[in-house]
């Protein structure tokens, strides 16, 4: 086959161009990867020994209790020692432990039995419920004419440096613990009443009808002593009677002009039963007499 010059020389350009020029991966080299570098992995150390093991042990111990303390026959008389066990290391005895008669009659006890026997500590007023007797109102009546008050008339607070008649009763009793004492002798009166304690004795003869009935410890009142708007006006307490000196005194505040045995206004006065005019006289509720 014969070509042409012209054809033959555009192949011969063809493959000159196919043999040099790059191809586009040519022109643009892909960089070869940088080699990396990795730590070594490095083995954790263990802190015990693989041949080192834990063992435990349990191990239980039996105490034998100390002997129970032997008591000497010698220190005590036959048969005076009760026949009660012992347990060692025990700090607590029950009453129930006790047979009846070993230590007095323990188990007949009812529940708050022992609790009762125990004076109650509080206030006066708890403390004066469980000692009302004569002899606690006298004591106290005593003590309160000892401290020098005088009669300052409206005042019920010793710590005024005195006391009026009512005042003198009320502060008395409710420290005694006497529940509910009105502060007026009126009032007192009508309290007396509405507690059935009242004995009237106003009257023709009214002191020596008092007299008879009169108990130390009850309360008495007058009238007329002052313009109070009421038929009693003046209350004093009873304190007794003196066979050696044929005399009854009383206990309570009278005026500022009276001074009592002890000089003072809120004292301890010799009764003078037919001065004033008497009304009544009565028992304290809840006093044993």
């Amino acid at each position: 086959m014969i070509l042409s010059g012209k054809r033959v020389q555009s192949s011969i350009l063809s493959l000159a161009v196919f043999f040099v020029l790059p191809s586009e991966s040519d022109a643009n080299p892909v960089p070869d990867p940088k080699p990396r570098s990795f730590r070594p992995v490095v083995p954790i150390k263990k802190s015990i020994p693989g041949s080192a093991q834990v063992h435990s042990h349990v191990v239980r111990l039996t105490i034998p209790q100390p002997p129970a303390p032997m008591i000497e026959a010698s220190l005590f008389p036959e048969n005076s020692v009760p026949d009660i066990p012992i347990s060692p290391g025990s700090e607590i005895i029950e009453l129930s432990s006790f047979s009846s008669g070993e230590f007095g009659d323990i188990t007949d006890l009812e529940e708050g039995d022992i609790e009762s026997e125990i004076p109650a500590l509080g206030n006066s007023k708890e403390k004066g419920k469980a000692e009302l007797s004569l002899s606690r109102l006298r004591e106290e009546a005593h003590k309160l004419a000892d401290m020098g008050l005088t009669y300052e008339f409206g005042s019920d607070d010793p710590g005024e440096g005195g006391m009026d008649c009512s005042g003198v009763i009320q502060y008395l009793l409710s420290n005694l613990g006497v529940d509910d004492v009105p502060r007026t002798s009126y009032d007192q009166y009508a309290w007396l009443k509405r507690k059935d304690t009242l004995d009237d004795v106003y009257g023709k003869s009214a002191s020596s009808k008092m007299l008879k009935r009169l108990s130390p410890g009850d309360l008495i009142f007058w009238g007329g002593t002052w313009d109070s708007g009421h038929r009693v006006s003046h209350v004093m307490l009873y304190m007794g009677y003196n066979p050696e000196e044929d005399k009854h005194y009383v206990f309570g505040a009278r005026s500022k002009s009276s001074k009592g045995l002890l000089g003072n206004g809120v004292d301890i006065f010799e009764l003078e039963p037919d001065r004033g005019r008497l009304i009544a006289h009565g028992k304290i509720p809840g006093l044993q007499y």
